[in-house]
């Protein structure tokens, strides 16, 4: 956690930072359903899975590669594979 505050410091020292956090495990989740104007809730996760969301970064940076190079950090940072996606429009 260490590398990961060390981290946080420098995306928000180089004005990258947006917001960001954890989240609670998958089985806290709840899935929300709207099917023919009838909404459901139902106990999570959405998907049975091995790979889990922990978190969501979200940067402000020019490209793709400067995301991507923030990606690797953030990866060696928390020592688990990240997925970086760009927000539509």
């Amino acid at each position: 956690m260490t590398r990961v505050g060390a981290l946080s410091v420098e995306m928000q020292t180089a004005g990258v930072w947006v917001f960001g956090g954890g989240l609670h495990d998958s089985s806290t989740a709840t899935v929300v359903r709207d099917v023919d104007g009838e909404v459901t809730l139902t106990d999570g996760p959405f998907i049975e899975s091995k790979e889990r969301i922990g978190g969501i970064t979200i940067i402000d940076v020019p490209d793709l590669d400067a995301a991507l190079a923030w990606g690797a950090k953030k990866a060696a940072a928390i020592g688990v594979p990240i997925e970086v996606r760009p927000f539509q429009g």
